[in-house]
């Protein structure tokens, strides 16, 4: 699947407008991955790190440039409800 490059996360269409995240809880480490690291530098050159960031109703994973921007977001519900 491709990866493709939006504004922010709710532009991705993946989380509710609604959403948000508790400031607490968010984790980021570098992208670890070789090949999908090499595919985000293609959609744009520059620092990229893996983003989890937990809220009500569930978790956003995704992707974030340097400059905001970010890449293959993917909502999963229910997670990080404590």
């Amino acid at each position: 699947m491709p990866l493709r490059l939006y504004p922010n996360i709710y532009a991705s269409g993946s989380v509710s407008k609604a959403w948000r995240p508790r400031q607490e809880c968010v984790i980021k480490y570098p992208v670890r991955n070789r090949a999908v690291l090499r595919e985000l530098r293609r959609l744009l050159p520059g620092k990229w790190q893996k983003v989890i960031k937990q809220g009500q109703g569930g978790e956003a994973h995704y992707f974030e440039h340097g400059s905001g921007s970010v890449a293959g977001v993917i909502f999963l519900f229910g997670m990080g409800d404590s």
